[in-house]
């Protein structure tokens, strides 16, 4: 199917949506729908139109039928008389239907725009029941350890579009043999209002079930998969032997309160995150709390450990609880995101240059849409304040405020992750570019600069010079005109961006260093890394992690769980950070010395893999290109965010489709 057709197929889908919309609220006698009470007053003057800003909220009553969902039902104004908010009707409930809806079409259309939709039902069989329903009540199991669905409504809803994500996957492996746009939808960071877990989880569960027993032959013999399982499974041995929780005995047996913390000493135990004034908080009030308000009092009074907020970016990424059980949900996701990478380079590997070409060419047209919401969404207020739900975020993306913030992070919730995840599809556009040159690919790649330098992260930028100076000396004979034009966009760009106009070290003296760290940051100790974190800004959350990383035995050799991070904060003796902000350390406090030495080799093997037939000095080149590339990771928090993961395989995916274009080139010069 061409381009052309695939136009008029999408503009014949969004006319029957607007069709539909205006017969329903015509049926309904709904007014003040909010786009059109947004463009009618937005276009009606010159004035209007360069100022006016309008925010939104939404509230669960109106005056109007109940069905008027995304009316106005009050215009709030300021001073002046203009609207600054509009209050729209739409209940909770149906935020997560409709967007649960929305998510459920647009993979419905990506994945299958190419099949007939009788087609899709011909395949259904006894293996889609069996692991449906066996998929949907682990997914549910799982999930609910972290959600509270309060309702039964809820829980029906998250099963009900559960099974529709089963019969998505099912039909999707039958008619697919690249899930490389299933790997670059999933960096995504979509996510279910009112449920706060990513949508993608039970979907990769059951791509992970659908695929796993019908490969596992293959697995059995791949050695980095098997150890990466072993790493998962040692993990858990720390958390199993701080199973049963003090908070857990707490909210099982409130009556035995006294006699459970008889004894305990807060400050050491690591079978608890409470502390002193937290049990004080419980003595008081616990006789007055009914079974759920207790439990639900000790989670909130664990999750904030000294005083620290439990950022909602974490979710199930960050156990805040000690038990054993809150460490399988973070578990399962490394499982079947890993699962997916291994796929992926699996694929790319066997595919043939031409079809992998067509793979990379669709993938680029999905992802170019992370940076095009990225600045959309960040440049006007309107469309920003609801992006959540019509966008699927976590919260709301972020405004560009040139200069003002200078952590950028455009549609995800952790500015640096973004800011990685910019430079790697930049690499992925050039990629893109090599294999399938067009305008359009050169579009993506020159767009994919703005973002990056957005973001104002001050080593992306530095990086974002250096690939480009690579680029001119290794292809200034063929794409001299291309990488000239790269140059001056990000030296336009690089003017009106603040990048390195920030108080933080970076470029300082070793004399001065000690002088560009605020005294009330950390203590007076001194750690021996400070030469490096003070230029990466890093001093603070490094001697956070070196404080408060106790390990015994174990823990040192295996880690403290997939969920682990609250016993650094338990621990430490300096000021919070928002994490340690590397992922060496966390794969460290995660999965011990032995999670770090198959990172490492896991890294090696990739870079100086014997499966592509490449020249010594390419070869050189690459892995040079890639530490540098990987080199983000030492300072980012990447393993503490669901997409974050994704975004760190990607990483290594770029890597991975480079090498093999190389010795495709190599075969082709033979």
């Amino acid at each position: 199917m061409n381009l052309k057709e695939n136009f008029l197929k999408v503009n014949r889908v969004f006319l029957l949506i607007i069709f539909l919309l205006i017969v329903f609220y015509n049926l309904y006698e709904c007014n003040s729908f909010v786009f059109f009470e947004y463009f009618k007053i937005k276009f009606s003057s010159f004035n209007s139109f360069q100022s006016l800003i309008i925010n939104t909220q939404f509230v669960s009553n109106t005056d109007q039928n109940t069905f008027c969902y995304l009316t106005v039902t009050e215009v709030i104004t300021n001073q002046y008389g203009d609207p600054e908010l509009y209050q729209l009707y739409l209940p909770r409930l149906i935020r997560i239907v409709l967007q649960q809806f929305l998510i459920f079409l647009f993979f419905s259309w990506i994945l299958f725009r190419n099949i007939k939709i009788k087609n899709l039902f011909y395949n259904l069989n006894t293996e889609f029941i069996i692991i449906t329903i066996f998929g949907a009540t682990l997914s549910y199991f799982v999930v609910s350890i972290y959600v509270n669905f309060e309702q039964n409504i809820y829980i029906y809803i998250y099963l009900l579009f559960s099974l529709l994500k089963s019969f998505i996957i099912f039909n999707y492996l039958n008619n697919s043999s690249n899930d490389l746009k299933l790997f670059i939808l999933c960096i995504f960071p979509f996510f279910s209002t009112g449920y706060g877990i990513t949508w993608l989880f039970d979907f990769l569960i059951y791509y992970f079930i659908f695929n796993f027993f019908k490969k596992y032959k293959y697995y059995k013999r791949n050695l980095i998969f098997l150890l990466l399982v072993s790493c998962l499974i040692l993990s858990f041995v720390s958390s199993f032997m701080n199973s049963p929780s003090i908070e857990t005995n707490i909210i099982n047996n409130p009556s035995d309160f006294e006699s459970i913390i008889d004894n305990v000493d807060f400050a050491n135990d690591k079978r608890t995150y409470l502390e002193r004034k937290d049990i004080r908080y419980l003595r008081d009030n616990i006789s007055n709390l009914e079974n759920e308000e207790v439990g639900d009092s000790v989670i909130n009074l664990s999750k904030n450990l000294k005083d620290t907020e439990y950022p909602n970016r974490w979710g199930i990424m960050v156990s805040y609880l000690p038990d054993v059980r809150y460490h399988f949900p973070s578990a399962l996701w490394y499982l079947i995101t890993f699962f997916l990478f291994f796929q992926i380079l699996y694929q790319i590997k066997s595919t043939n240059l031409i079809q992998l070409k067509k793979e990379i060419n669709t993938s680029a047209n999905i992802l170019i849409f992370y940076p095009l919401l990225s600045v959309f969404l960040g440049l006007g207020l309107f469309f920003n304040s609801f992006s959540e739900l019509l966008f699927f975020l976590t919260r709301r993306s972020e405004i560009i405020t040139f200069g003002e913030v200078q952590t950028w992070r455009g549609i995800n919730t952790h500015y640096e992750v973004f800011g990685n995840l910019q430079l790697f599809c930049f690499c992925f556009f050039l990629l893109n570019y090599y294999l399938n040159r067009s305008y359009k690919s050169f579009l993506f790649a020159s767009f994919s600069i703005f973002p990056i330098l957005l973001s104002q992260s001050r080593f992306n930028t530095t990086v974002l010079f250096f690939l480009l100076f690579i680029l001119l000396i290794t292809f200034y004979k063929s794409f001299i005109k291309e990488i000239m034009i790269l140059i001056l966009i990000t030296a336009l760009i690089f003017q009106f961006i603040p990048t390195f106009e920030r108080d933080e070290p970076f470029f300082i003296d070793q004399e001065s260093s000690s002088d560009a760290i605020s005294s009330d940051s950390i203590n007076n100790n001194e750690f021996g890394f400070e030469f490096i974190s003070d230029r990466l800004n890093r001093t603070l959350p490094w001697a956070m992690f070196a404080s408060g990383y106790r390990p015994n035995t174990i823990e040192l050799l295996f880690g403290h769980g997939t969920g682990g991070y609250l016993n650094i904060i338990k621990f430490t003796e300096q000021n919070i950070a928002s994490g340690p902000h590397s992922i060496v350390l966390q794969i460290l406090n995660k999965f011990g010395i032995f999670g770090v030495i198959l990172f490492l080799f896991g890294v090696l093997k990739l870079l100086l893999t014997n499966n592509f037939v490449i020249r010594r000095d390419l070869r050189l080149l690459i892995f040079f290109i890639s530490s540098i590339l990987l080199s983000l990771e030492l300072k980012t928090d990447s393993l503490m965010l669901t997409d974050g993961i994704v975004i760190f395989l990607f990483n290594l995916v770029n890597i991975f489709i480079l090498l093999k274009v190389v010795d495709e080139n190599n075969k082709v010069s033979y």
